[in-house]
Order: structure tokens, then C-alpha cells, then sequence
């Protein structure tokens, strides 16, 4: 995360090759003072070359795609997952679905494109377009169940260019290694020859190797439309009036761009897609770069290829620090021509480059060398040093970074984002009034995280769900909250922005919840931080403050099981490691964004649930076994738990396993808890001391109701609650925790 002081926020936008060469050379060599954002829809980007490997059935999934969590995690930069709709380059914003929009001083958009389907009557509807790829690869696996259950005869991919004759010879080769060699497969192509860039030596090579595989190569057969027959196959109409009937088209024709990006005030070239100069800066707005396959750079026209977006990742760099430095850019020329290595589906392939032409299996395993050379560079990430403040920071001096209450974040900046995003606060004063009514009594909590999560109005709605987990626990009624935030140190700029995102997100879920925000405090500190005061209100006969609980009524305590409950937990457990884990660039993104999404659920229906329950708190940071002694401890209670029953995220074994990585207070959390027995060889033992954030709550429920409630928990937001235990009567004087079956 971002420690040093933020002078200036780039954004990228897509996690393209540039910019995931770009984020390398950021991890490498740091531009100090500058708040780096990537925003994707996606958290694995893949890596188009190894693409047609992939379809032949050479590399897997994860062989052909960069996990851009932890290249994030490793070059300091957020990461927020979300589709842009909408660039306003003259507000200097990106505006995406459902949250906030993203401010940035410098923007770089490397975005793709996807094949031109729109102009091709009944394309989009029947044909499997090959990108975006990460769309591909799910209808691939559909189109590969179907062959396996005998509905596909005849095939054919329509395009003749490189893309389209490497999936043409690699869907050719998984089919017959699946045993299918009586299927038909066709080329359809709307010239009289394939690769019409390439010299005749190499399609040569290419058109002999489509004969011997028996693949029909159909030249002079521009497809103008695709239909369905009435048998469900689908019809592909040519300019030359002959129809071909198959039951699956793949589509890799020429490219098209982001169509959205046409009503944006963006420059667009003549062919669709963003005009840039040869400093990779679009030609009306200078801040805004675009590389890869959106972008066309108007002085050199080239075609899409993946070899220009991987050239283009060191002069972006180069050329948006010295943007940033306020120094002359340097144009970059892509070359005319590059090496073509053309797979042809088994592991042989075809060379090309200025007339010169080979083929064989040592040509692919030359290929194959270059591309695991590129995807090593996004593995095992080399921990850096911290760079000495320079460049950027030069207008930063230790009188900017005033603590006590010099600290705060400047009045009129506060209030410029309270008004934008018309949070109403006139009428405070110094402190908020509540009127506590009749029969109730407050419950009071407060509670604070350190950025954990790149994306700042994701981080900002995780922080409120924590904080108000404490109010659930107790089965109350959260009501009101006051924020306290710690923005990193600033130019107002940055600070605006971040702030933005941060109340955004604050105030999204508070709204949800039904709590108001009654006020707050801000600063500036060396890191982002957020905490929460809040107020709650459960039934009582009076609102007098106890020293004891009051008689219980609409309320949960901690301590109150009895013998015989059961012990039931709303949600997964395991963000402790998770989170360790992606400090240290080893976690995979899925296992991340799955512990996020599962973090940004509330607990407020589960409380509504669980209002019959003895007991009840919430698991965060002492972890499972420490909260669940809470529990126990008052009454010498002893809880059995089935560790084959306990939730657990995505990913969390492995990595308290396999990778070593636990949290910097699980060691802490295991000896507070000495009275775990049981089976400690269990691979689930060591979550039990993982300290969550945002956790589920744990309830001792009567044994009677627990199926009810389960199934209502499941039914609602918590597909994975579980009964994952026993309350019975303590043994030996003291509270403990035994491991082992309940039935």
C-alpha cells in the first residue's frame, strides 16, 4: 500500500500486456509520489499467446493467465475491480457501475477489443466470438462438455488470419486428442488465400499442414450472415450465395474497439478505436495514454498484434514518468515486422520474419520458451527496497506532515466532498445529540482497520460491516456511527479523490444498514485508516447504564449457552492468512476477491436470524477459538467442534499450509487459548486461530431450532453457515475447547 506522500494518481484502466509490464517496472523501480489505480473487470488477465496452447490442451488455465492481485500487491498499486462505462477526460474522472466515480491526474487505458460480430447479421447471437478471451474460455469449456456428450459433428472458424488459423489447428488437435477424430472441422475465409500478410513461403507451410490434418479451408467465403435451421444448427451465409450448416462457429475476424469509448471526448480514429501519437498519448487530451490493441497510433498504422502491446510497456513507463517530471516524452516507433511463430496444434509450429520461413517441434518449443519467459516475469515477485523520497515529493517538507491536531484534513476539502456527494451535516455541533427512546437502552462499540484492500470504497464498506458487527452480536439495532479516518499524507488533489471513494463507500453501507452518520473526525497519518464509533439500541426496561447485563430480553450476550446447544457460524473463516498471504504477493486473486465479497456481506440478516439464540458474538481478530472461549469461559463450559464442518475460504489451507503464511497474531491468538484439545493434526486446526476481519457471527442455538435456522441462513446470504459444534457441561473446573465428531 501507498505509505509515502501522494502528489499525483495515475489510473489504468485494463490489465492489457502494457500495463501489466508497466505495473512490473513500477514494482521495480517506484515513481515516489505517485497513487497508482488499476481498474479491471477481471481478476486474472490473459496472456493471448499462449492462447492457442491452451485450446490445444498444452498449458492450463493458470498457465495462460497473470493474476493481477498480486502484481498489485507487489508494485503498491489499488486494485479495484469493476467495468468502466464511462471516461469524462475533461473532469479527469472514470465513471464505473455501482460506486464512485475514480479521479486520476494521469490516465492509460489498455482495454482489448473484441472481434467486429455487430455487422454480421445473427454473429453475435450464434457464433463464440474468441474475445474477450476471458468470455471465450467460458463458452470453450461448454463447447468441449458438448462434444463430449456426441452433439457436435462439424465446426468452423470463420477468419483467416493468425488468430483464426492457430484456434482453427488447435481446436482440431483437442478434439482428436479426446478421441473425436471423425469430427469436421472448417476454415472459412473471406479472401482466396489465408494469412494475407504473410509471404507465400510461410502460408505455404501453414496451407500443407491444414491438408494433412484433413481441416476444409474454404477461401472466397465472406460470411454475411449466420442463421439457425430448424434442426439447431446453425447456417453460415456467404457472399458467394453457398451456405455452410455446423453446430458450433467460432468467430476471429477483424477487431473492433470498446464502443463506449465513441461517446466519450476521446479522439477515435478512423478505424474505431483511440488515436494516439507515437508518445502513446491520445491526440487531444495529453494525461490520457492508450496502448495495446484500443490504441492506434496514427503516424505508424499496424495491426493488432499481441508483440506491439508487449513493446509498448517500457516506453509507457518511461514516457509517463517524464510526463510526470515534467520532461520531454520520447516517441516510440513500433517496428514494421516481427518473428511469427504460429502454433499447429501438437506441439510444431511454423516461423516467419523478412522471408525467411521454418517449421517443426523445435520452432514451438522456441515459441514455447519465449512465452513462459514472459509469464515468469509475473511470479515469485523479488521483494524491493523502499525508495528515498525524491522527484515527485520534492514539494512535500516535514512541515506537511504536522501531527497532534495540525493532523486534520482541511475543512473546505472536507466539506467540497461531503456536498458532492450530498451528505448532510449542517446543524452539528460538537458533539451529536440522540435521544434514546422509551424501553431501550445503547449499546456502545467502537473499532478501527488499517488498509487491507486496495480498492478504498470497497475497504470503506468492509470497515463499516466490521464495526457493526459487534451491535449484531448482541442481536441489537445499530443506529448511528461516527467516522474517524486517516488519510495518507496529500496534495489536495489525491486527498479529494481518496476521500471521495472513502465516504462513498461509508455511506452506501451505512444506507443499507439504516444507520446514520452523525459525524466523524479526519487526518493525515503515514497510512489509510478507518474506525468507527457506534451506537445501538436494544429492548430494556430501562436506558440506565449497567455494570451488569440487563435482563435479557431482544438481546445476545456472549456468555448464557447452555448444555445441549449448538454452536452455529454464519460464514467462512480464514482471512487472517488470506490477507498475510497477499502481503506478500502469494495470494492468488480469486481466493482474495472471494474473502472480499464474503467480507462486504453484512450480518445484519443473520442477527435478524439468530434472535433466538443463548449466545451469541461475532469472529474477528482473536479468531475462532478465542471468541468461542468467550463464550464458554463464564459458565466453564465445554464446546466439541468438528473441524470437517467448519467453513473455510478459498485458498486459506493452502496458504497456512503449503505457502507457511499466518497472520501476525495467530501465534498470539493460539496462546491466549491454551484449553484446545483434540486432534491438533487436523489441516483445519491452525484456522481456528486465524483473526478475522468482517467475520461471521457464532451462535449457541437450541438444538431443536438449528435446522430451522440454518436452512433460513442458507436460503438468505449465507450459503455456507454450518453447525460446527456443541455446547456441554464444563469438565475439569475450566472452560474448554475439545476437537473432535458431533454426529
Amino acid at each position: 500500500m501507498q505509505t509515502s506522500p501522494i502528489a499525483k494518481d495515475l489510473v489504468l484502466l485494463g490489465g492489457g500486456h502494457a500495463h501489466v509490464l508497466l505495473l512490473r517496472m513500477l514494482g521495480m523501480n517506484p515513481i515516489p509520489g505517485l497513487q497508482v489505480t488499476l481498474i479491471s473487470p477481471d481478476v486474472l488477465t490473459p496472456y493471448s499467446g499462449m492462447l492457442p496452447g491452451f485450446v490445444s490442451g498444452h498449458y492450463s488455465k493458470a498457465d495462460i493467465h497473470i493474476d493481477l492481485v498480486p502484481l498489485c500487491r507487489f508494485s503498491g498499486t489499488r486494485f479495484i475491480q469493476a467495468a468502466a462505462h464511462d471516461i469524462d477526460p475533461i473532469l479527469q474522472r472514470v465513471k464505473c457501475g455501482g460506486r464512485a466515480n475514480i479521479d486520476y491526474d494521469l490516465l492509460s487505458i489498455d482495454i482489448g477489443i473484441s472481434p467486429s460480430v455487430s455487422t454480421v447479421p445473427g454473429a453475435s447471437e450464434h457464433a463464440i466470438a474468441v474475445k474477450p478471451i476471458n468470455s471465450f474460455l467460458d463458452q470453450w469449456h461448454e463447447f468441449l462438455d458438448r462434444c463430449r456428450n456426441n452433439e457436435v459433428e462439424k465446426i468452423a472458424v470463420v477468419g483467416g488470419g493468425a488468430g483464426g488459423v492457430e484456434l482453427c489447428f488447435g481446436i482440431d488437435h483437442r478434439l482428436k486428442a479426446m478421441g473425436l477424430n471423425n469430427l469436421e472441422v472448417n476454415l472459412v475465409v473471406d479472401g482466396d488465400k489465408i494469412l494475407s500478410s504473410y509471404d507465400d513461403k510461410a502460408r505455404n507451410r501453414v496451407a500443407n499442414q491444414l491438408t494433412a490434418k484433413n481441416i476444409n479451408l474454404h477461401t472466397d467465403s465472406r460470411v454475411e450472415s449466420i442463421s439457425v435451421t430448424g434442426t439447431g444448427k446453425k447456417l453460415l451465409h456467404t457472399q458467394a450465395g453457398a451456405g455452410l450448416e455446423v453446430d458450433d462457429v467460432f468467430w476471429v475476424t477483424s477487431a473492433a474497439g470498446q464502443s463506449w469509448l465513441a461517446s466519450t471526448d476521446l479522439a477515435m480514429s478512423d478505424r474505431g478505436f483511440l488515436a494516439v501519437e507515437p508518445t502513446l498519448q491520445i491526440t487531444n487530451f495529453p494525461n490520457v495514454f492508450a496502448v495495446g490493441d484500443i490504441a492506434d497510433v496514427t503516424k505508424y498504422p499496424r495491426p493488432k498484434a499481441g508483440v506491439y502491446a508487449v513493446r509498448q510497456g517500457p516506453p509507457l513507463y518511461r514516457n509517463i514518468k517524464r510526463f510526470l517530471l515534467g520532461q520531454a516524452l520520447k516517441p516510440f516507433e513500433p517496428q514494421e515486422s516481427f518473428l511469427s511463430l504460429l502454433s499447429t496444434g501438437a506441439r510444431y509450429a511454423v516461423a516467419s520474419k523478412h522471408g525467411w520461413s521454418a517449421e517443426g517441434k523445435l520452432i514451438w518449443r522456441w515459441k514455447d520458451w519465449i512465452d513462459q519467459k514472459f509469464m515468469s516475469r509475473f511470479s515469485n515477485y523479488p521483494a524491493m527496497k523502499q525508495s528515498v523520497p525524491r522527484g515527485l515529493l520534492a514539494d512535500f517538507d516535514d512541515q506537511m506532515h504536522c501531527g497532534g491536531c495540525g493532523s486534520k484534513v482541511s475543512a473546505d476539502l472536507l466539506s467540497e466532498v461531503l456536498a458532492e456527494l450530498k451528505i448532510d451535516m449542517t446543524g452539528l455541533d460538537d458533539a451529536a445529540i440522540f435521544q434514546v427512546p422509551d424501553n431501550k437502552a445503547m449499546l456502545h462499540s467502537v473499532d478501527a482497520l488499517k488498509s487491507f484492500v486496495d480498492d478504498p470504497y470497497v475497504f470503506a464498506r468492509i470497515a463499516v460491516n466490521h464495526a457493526l458487527s459487534d451491535i449484531y452480536a448482541m442481536l441489537g439495532k445499530p443506529v448511528t456511527a461516527l467516522a474517524i479516518l486517516t488519510l495518507p499524507y496529500a496534495k489536495p488533489g489525491p486527498s479529494k479523490a481518496l476521500l471521495t471513494q472513502l465516504m462513498s463507500g461509508i455511506q452506501m453501507q451505512l444506507n443499507e444498514e439504516g444507520v446514520v452518520l452523525i459525524g466523524g473526525h479526519t487526518s493525515e497519518g503515514a497510512e489509510l485508516s478507518i474506525g468507527f464509533a457506534v451506537n445501538g439500541l436494544i429492548d430494556s426496561p430501562s436506558s440506565e447504564v449497567y455494570e451488569q447485563p440487563p435482563p435479557k430480553t431482544a438481546v445476545a450476550f456472549k456468555q448464557g449457552a447452555k448444555p445441549g446447544d449448538v454452536l452455529i457460524l454464519t460464514r467462512p473463516i480464514g482471512t487472517g492468512t488470506l490477507f498475510a498471504a497477499n502481503m506478500q504477493f502469494k495470494a492468488q486473486g480469486q481466493w482474495i476477491q472471494e474473502a472480499i465479497d464474503k467480507m462486504l456481506v453484512s450480518n445484519r440478516t443473520a442477527a435478524n436470524i439468530l434472535k433466538s439464540a443463548h449466545a451469541c458474538t461475532d469472529v474477528t481478530g482473536f479468531g475462532l477459538a478465542g471468541h468461542l472461549m468467550e463464550m464458554l469461559k463464564g459458565d466453564q463450559l465445554t464446546a466439541t467442534i468438528d473441524l470437517d464442518k467448519v467453513p473455510v475460504l478459498a485458498g486459506a489451507l493452502t496458504s497456512i499450509h503449503d505457502l507457511g503464511i499466518k497472520s501476525t497474531l495467530h501465534e498470539a491468538n493460539q496462546r491466549s487459548v491454551p484449553n484446545v484439545e483434540g486432534n491438533i493434526e487436523h489441516p483445519g486446526f491452525p484456522l481456528l486461530f486465524d483473526p478475522q476481519t468482517a467475520g461471521g457471527l457464532l451462535a449457541a442455538v437450541d438444538e431443536s431450532m438449528a435446522d430451522e435456522v440454518l436452512a433460513e441462513l442458507r436460503r438468505g446470504q449465507y450459503p455456507a453457515a454450518a453447525c460446527i459444534g456443541k455446547i456441554s457441561a464444563g469438565q475439569g473446573g475450566a472452560a474448554k475447547i475439545v476437537t473432535g465428531k458431533i454426529g
